[in-house]
């Protein structure tokens, strides 16, 4: 059935003549045409990844093609994206058996290879396994000694095996290992306040300062210093005739012998945070400072009252005020995930926003599924299942990700009867879907199959898609939400990002 209607699509066999099928001549005629019909349904299909590994290996008589090979095909030119399903790339099932059927031996050779390579690679979990190391160590440790990942990533086992009995990188690793304030003050045997006046000497930099989560909104900042660095001070300390044994014996309770020493400035994130702190009690707004540790600067971030404060009216502070004043080069004001933040934070309000979800028959098919729920709270709205028109047939690729069946939809009621629901549900307010393109176009089309009108749930500017707020949130794209893969699952996993995104990066200062 689905090749049938799948030849409908395409063209290779005509709409039916009746709701009920075909008529015996039209019939008759088809079924002198099955090759042909039966060309012009596999010319069309396109599958993902793992489905035309399974293509290929048929096609060309060879076992183990995987989803990997696939990738490595297409990287050289041999297949190319046809179409995508919910962001996932679909091949040509056509042009994938021509390729196999051609290219037999290449294949062979291309499957062997990369057993060959995995058999004598590790992936970097491994390796860091194997060193006693952390991936980043490893990253870090092959990097200076030339050595290069190769194919997907993978390490070489030989490499691996020269750096398991390197005594110079191994303790340079354990040197280049960052430890707190905590940590540094027990491998000196001295209290945490007397680190503090180390620090506060100048005998020692901080490597690295992270953020760390302290409760549902704020984050702390905690210098991390070179265990290299700490263990120099111990063995040799920085001022003629002190004594580490003197610091250690003065007991608790008692002024540290080395605040005498203790005459360092606040450091740039003290700074920050305490401008970040005065500047959301003076404007009586939520104030975020976060620190990008791969670009060594800060960004502030606030919410706004009628526009206000505004940008220049910030950096007209930070000039007024000293402390700050001479980080202004390294401090951004206004970036593209605080907008993002404060967007989202403005869709958590009462009755401001809903999250959409669906599940159709195919990429460009009809709804099965819908689900609606209140950005604010949380609470469902709406959750049905949808009943197709007759004779759609659920495409199988999507059947792989949301399993209903027609079977399952016998019972809903069909769009026509669900659409006046969601019309009302989302009338004024923004509708935020992970992917909103898909779905509003979606509606928009089953809509008009049964001839009736989507009104503003055809407006894009109705519309937020979660996907490309992820991606300027995190500066980075990703393509999967990694839901359930049913409507309401999906519209919680939409939530919950919601709420991730709308809690902004770095620590956040409240008036």
């Amino acid at each position: 059935m689905w090749q049938i209607m799948r030849a409908v699509e395409v063209g290779a066999v005509p709409q039916r003549c009746t709701g009920k099928g075909w008529r015996r001549e039209v019939a008759d005629e088809l079924a002198g045409r099955v090759p042909e019909i039966l060309a012009a349904v596999e010319a069309a299909e396109a599958f993902g990844a793992n489905r035309i590994a399974g293509v290929l290996a048929e096609a060309a008589g060879v076992e183990g093609v995987t989803r990997t090979d696939v990738e490595l095909i297409v990287e050289a030119g041999h297949l190319v994206e046809v179409d995508e399903y919910k962001g996932w790339p679909l091949y040509s099932v056509q042009d994938a058996k021509k390729w196999a059927a051609e290219h037999a031996d290449e294949l062979v050779s291309m499957v062997a290879e990369r057993r060959t390579w995995v058999e004598a690679s590790m992936e970097i979990g491994e390796a860091a396994e194997e060193l006693g190391w952390s991936v980043s160590e490893v990253q870090r440790m092959m990097r200076e000694r030339g050595m290069n990942p190769g194919r997907f990533g993978r390490l070489a086992r030989t490499d691996i095996a020269v750096l398991k009995v390197d005594e110079e990188a191994a303790a340079q690793v354990v040197a280049d290992r960052l430890i707190g304030p905590e940590r540094a003050a027990e491998v000196l045997e001295i209290r945490r306040t007397d680190w503090d006046h180390v620090v506060a000497a100048g005998w020692i930099e901080a490597a690295e300062v992270i953020e760390v989560p302290k409760g549902r909104r704020k984050t702390v900042s905690i210098p991390m210093y070179r265990t290299g660095d700490v263990e120099a001070l111990r063995e040799e300390p920085p001022v003629p005739g002190l004594s580490w044994e003197d610091v250690r014996a003065v007991p608790a309770g008692r002024p540290s012998p080395l605040r005498e020493y203790a005459h360092r400035a606040p450091s740039r994130s003290t700074v920050v945070h305490q401008f970040a702190a005065r500047l959301a009690e003076h404007e009586q707004v939520a104030v975020w400072a976060h620190w990008d540790n791969p670009d060594d600067v800060w960004s502030l971030e606030w919410d706004r009252v009628d526009g206000k404060p505004t940008r220049d009216h910030v950096r007209s502070l930070m000039a007024d005020d000293v402390a700050v004043g001479q980080y202004r080069a390294e401090i951004q004001l206004g970036t593209t995930w605080g907008a993002t933040t404060r967007f989202a934070r403005a869709m958590l309000e009462p009755e401001a926003a809903v999250l959409l979800d669906t599940e159709t028959t195919a990429l460009d098919g009809q709804i099965i599924e819908i689900a609606i729920l209140d950005a604010a709270t949380g609470r469902p709205l709406l959750d049905t299942l949808v009943k197709p028109t007759e004779g759609v047939e659920i495409d199988p690729q999507a059947h792989a990700v949301h399993r209903l069946t027609l079977e399952d939809l016998a019972d809903a009621p069909p769009w026509e009867k669900v659409l006046p629901k969601v019309r009302k549900l989302t009338k004024d307010r923004t509708i935020l879907a992970y992917h909103a393109a898909f779905d509003r176009g979606r509606i928009i089309d089953h809509t008009e199959q049964v001839g009736k009108r989507p009104m503003h749930l055809a407006d894009p500017d109705n519309w937020w898609c979660l996907m490309q707020a992820r991606s300027q949130f995190y500066g980075h794209g990703r393509r999967s939400l990694n839901g359930p893969h049913r409507a309401m699952g999906d519209c919680r996993k939409e939530r919950e990002l919601l709420k991730k995104i709308s809690e902004g990066h770095g620590r956040l200062h409240q008036p």
